[in-house]
C-alpha cells in the first residue's frame, strides 16, 4: 500500500504548479541602477519632445508709445518787402511782451533796424512755456541772438566760419549759354556774372553759335561746411566763332581790382556790349519794314526782345537828358555821355530809381525796364548810340578800353596768370579746336 503522505496524496507529476523563477546574483546587485538608468532616459525623451513641440505665437499686446516730447519746434520766417520789426515778430508768432523786449534788447546793442532786407530770416526756439532764443540772421555769417531765458535779455553776435573753394565749370553750348550753364545746375546769377566779364567782346543774344565751349574758375562758398552761394569768377575762357577769349581776376597792390586778357588789357571797355543781360535781336540797325507804319525805313538802333519788366543797364557813365514820354519811343531813356556819344532806351514800361533829367548814372545802373509803350507790337527795348547826334550801328560801335594793368605791377599780374594757366588746363591759350559734330553726335 503507498506511503502516507501528511501533506495528502502526491501529485501526480512534480510541475503541477509554477515555480518562483530564482534571480541572479547579478539582477540583485545592480537592478537600482538599471532604474536610474529609465528614468534618465525618461527624461531625456521628455526634453527632447517639449523642445521640438511647435509653440503658440505670443498674444500681442500693445505697443508701448514713445514719450512724446513737450517742446515745441523752432519757428522760423523770412522778411519781406517792407516789413518793420514789429510786423515780422508778431507774423513770427512772438508774444507781444516778448517782441517788445527783443527790439528793446537789439536797440540798445546797436542793430541797425533800417538796414533790414527782404530774405532776412528768424528763427524762435521756445520751452514749453516760453520763448527762450530769438536768432536774427542778416546772412550766413552774421547772427544777431537775443536770449530770453534769464531775468533780462541777452544779445550776442553769432559769426559762422566761412570759406571760399575754387571749382572748375566747363561746358559746350547747343542753344544758349544760359540753357548750357543752367543744365549743369548753375544759377542764374553765375551765368550773369561769366556775361558780364565776355560782355564787351561777345554779345550772348546773336553771336554765340553750336558748339562754341566756356570754362570758368568760381569761388565756392561755404559756411560749416554747406554751400552758400558763388563768389568771384577767379578765371574764365570763351571759344567759338566769335573768338577765343580769356580772362583774369587780378587785384594790384593799389586795389584795384578787375578782369583782364592774357595780356593784361582790361576786358572793361567804356562801353557795355548791350544794356540787357539775355535777350534776341529781333530788329537790326539799318532800314526795314516798319510792322505798324508798314512802310520801309531806317532804324536807327537795335530792337532786343525781352519779357516785360526786364531791367535795363545804362551802358556807360553819363548824365541823364530826358526820362519822359517821346511819342514812338514810348517811354524814352537818354543819356549823354563824354567824347560827344549819347545813348537812348525806348518802350519802357518803367524808370529806374532816381532817373529823372539831370541825374548822374554809372555804367551798369539800371536806368528802366522793359515794356511795350509807344509804336510797339510787343515788349522789347529799342537801344541807339548816337555820336554828335547821328545814329551809329550798336552791334559794330567799337569803344576804348579801361586802363590796363600798371607796368609795375605786370610781373605779379603774369605770375598769377601763369599759375592759374598751369592748375587749370582749359584755360591753356593753345588747345586744338573741338572737332565739328553732327546733331546728334555726343560731345567728347
Amino acid at each position: 500500500m503507498p506511503e502516507s503522505n501528511e501533506r495528502g496524496p502526491l501529485p501526480p507529476y512534480d510541475g503541477w504548479r509554477p515555480s518562483l523563477k530564482v534571480r541572479s546574483h547579478y539582477v540583485r546587485r545592480f537592478w537600482p541602477l538599471a532604474l536610474l538608468g529609465l528614468v534618465v532616459a525618461a527624461l531625456l525623451v521628455g526634453l527632447v519632445v517639449i523642445a521640438t513641440r511647435p509653440r503658440p505665437a505670443p498674444v500681442a499686446g500693445p505697443e508701448p508709445q514713445p514719450v512724446a516730447d513737450s517742446t515745441p519746434a523752432p519757428v522760423s520766417a523770412i522778411v519781406r518787402p517792407g516789413e518793420v520789426m514789429p510786423a515780422f515778430l508778431a507774423r513770427a508768432d512772438l508774444p507781444a511782451a516778448d517782441a517788445e523786449l527783443v527790439i528793446g534788447a537789439l536797440s540798445e546793442n546797436g542793430f541797425n533796424f533800417r538796414r533790414m532786407r527782404p530774405g532776412d530770416s528768424l528763427v524762435v526756439a521756445r520751452d514749453p512755456t516760453s520763448v527762450v532764443l530769438v536768432d536774427y540772421h542778416q546772412s550766413f555769417e552774421r547772427v544777431w541772438r537775443v536770449r530770453l531765458d534769464g531775468p533780462k535779455p541777452r544779445v550776442s553776435m553769432v559769426f559762422r566760419r566761412t570759406e571760399n573753394r575754387p571749382e572748375l565749370v566747363v561746358g559746350g553750348i547747343s542753344s544758349s549759354l544760359y540753357e548750357a550753364l543752367v543744365d549743369l545746375g548753375e544759377s542764374p546769377g553765375l551765368v550773369a556774372a561769366y556775361a558780364d566779364i565776355f560782355g564787351w567782346e561777345v554779345d550772348f543774344f546773336c553771336e554765340t553759335q553750336a558748339h562754341d565751349s566756356f570754362a570758368l574758375v568760381v569761388d565756392r562758398r561755404y559756411c560749416d561746411g554747406r554751400f552758400i552761394g558763388n563768389g568771384s569768377i577767379r578765371a574764365a575762357r570763351y571759344r567759338g566763332a566769335a573768338g577765343d577769349f580769356r580772362a583774369f581776376r587780378f587785384t594790384d597792390p593799389e586795389g584795384r581790382e578787375d578782369c583782364y586778357n592774357e595780356r593784361g588789357e582790361c576786358l572793361r571797355k567804356t562801353f557795355l556790349k548791350s544794356p540787357l543781360n539775355f535777350s534776341r535781336v529781333t530788329s537790326f540797325f539799318g532800314s526795314r519794314y516798319h510792322p505798324i507804319r508798314r512802310v520801309r525805313a531806317e532804324h536807327a538802333g537795335v530792337d532786343y526782345a525781352a519779357p516785360s519788366g526786364t531791367p535795363v543797364s545804362c551802358v556807360a557813365d553819363g548824365r541823364v537828358v530826358t526820362a519822359g514820354w517821346a511819342g514812338g519811343y514810348g517811354n524814352l531813356v537818354e543819356v549823354r555821355h563824354a567824347a560827344g556819344l549819347s545813348t537812348r532806351y525806348g518802350h519802357l514800361r518803367g524808370y529806374g530809381r532816381g532817373i529823372r533829367a539831370g541825374a548822374e548814372v554809372v555804367q551798369g545802373q539800371v536806368i528802366g525796364y522793359v515794356g511795350t509803350t509807344g509804336l510797339s507790337t510787343g515788349p522789347h527795348l529799342h537801344y541807339e548810340v548816337r555820336r554828335n547826334g547821328t545814329p551809329v550801328n550798336p552791334l559794330r560801335f567799337d569803344v576804348p578800353r579801361v586802363a590796363p594793368v600798371k607796368d609795375e605791377h605786370l610781373p605779379l599780374f603774369e605770375a598769377l596768370r601763369d599759375s592759374l594757366v598751369a592748375a587749370v588746363p582749359a584755360l591753356a591759350s593753345t588747345p586744338p579746336p573741338p572737332p565739328a559734330r553732327t546733331p546728334n553726335q555726343p560731345r567728347p
